[in-house]
């Protein structure tokens, strides 16, 4: 989600615009990503299956890719009867604020078994507050992040995550802008989709 000035200039621009990461509706710019509300709900509703009741959503600047995952998780507990909850610092996601929403989490939400974190990093800090803290993954708390980043992917246990196709998002969006560029036919929208990996801590 751009501020308005942005998309001020956005649209006033005469050269290809590409936007990557989600997928939407805007007429005229190339959009290469993945739909992040059916991969929040996809995520969330893996937790569920894994026999968690409790899921609690860990966000970070509210931006509308954010929104949209926390929206796919609302959908996903509604489904299986169960309430939502979420913390939201309105910062730029990092390990340490990981690590400082899990301890909030803990007071506000006792009962929860289960995070789904916006992105890895976060996921990283509250993986680390469990294990210094003695909180069982995922026995007694399953963790799941977003994106597959390597520093997830080389904790022990192994995060699970939402393996997000980023390389190839960049690499797309290239290739079109280069064919609009040369008045090549080309298309505008793309969905790369995405993975689910249970990694260890489900």
């Amino acid at each position: 989600m751009h501020t308005v000035r942005a998309e001020k200039y956005l649209n006033a621009a005469t050269i290809p615009v590409a936007e990557v990461m989600g997928l939407s509706e805007t007429r005229g710019r190339i959009n290469v990503g993945f739909d992040n509300y059916r991969a929040g709900y996809d995520m969330t509703a893996m937790l569920l299956a894994s026999g968690k009741q409790r899921v609690i959503y860990f966000g970070s600047m509210s931006d509308r890719r954010d929104q949209q995952r926390y929206a796919g998780y609302c959908d996903a507990v509604a489904a299986a009867g169960l309430p939502a909850g979420r913390i939201v610092p309105n910062k730029v996601s990092s390990v340490s604020i990981g690590t400082g929403m899990m301890t909030l989490a803990r007071q506000l939400y006792p009962q929860m078994d289960a995070i789904l974190c916006t992105n890895d990093d976060l996921a990283v800090g509250v993986l680390q507050e469990c294990q210094a803290a003695g909180i069982a993954v995922p026995q007694a708390l399953a963790i799941a992040g977003f994106h597959g980043l390597e520093i997830g992917q080389a904790t022990t246990p192994r995060l699970a995550s939402v393996i997000t196709p980023r390389f190839e998002m960049g690499k797309v969006a290239t290739e079109i802008v280069l064919k609009k560029i040369n008045q090549q036919p080309t298309i505008e929208q793309v969905d790369l989709h995405y993975q689910l990996s249970m990694g260890a801590t489900i």
